[in-house]
């Protein structure tokens, strides 16, 4: 015996909303972004450079030893 097109339709629709829902939860968690900082590094006689890139804005800072263990928000 076949269901009726109305059964179809609500478990169908169930579905979706089932996966909308599993999407909606799974996505809802601030989490940090792993990657988002990458750091250029060198050394030239006794002279230490560093360049930080915030990989979500392109922002480019250059970090010497009076801006160390400051967050990425306070360099200039």
């Amino acid at each position: 015996m076949r269901k009726p097109i109305y059964e179809k339709l609500i478990v169908f629709l169930l579905g979706v909303f089932m996966a909308i829902s599993a999407m909606f939860l799974t996505g809802a968690a601030p989490t940090a972004q792993v990657g988002r900082y990458q750091i250029q590094s060198w050394v030239r006689d006794n002279f230490l450079g560093v360049f930080v890139v915030d990989t979500a804005t392109g922002v480019v800072k250059y970090v010497d030893r009076d801006q160390e263990n400051k967050p990425f928000e306070e360099i200039k």
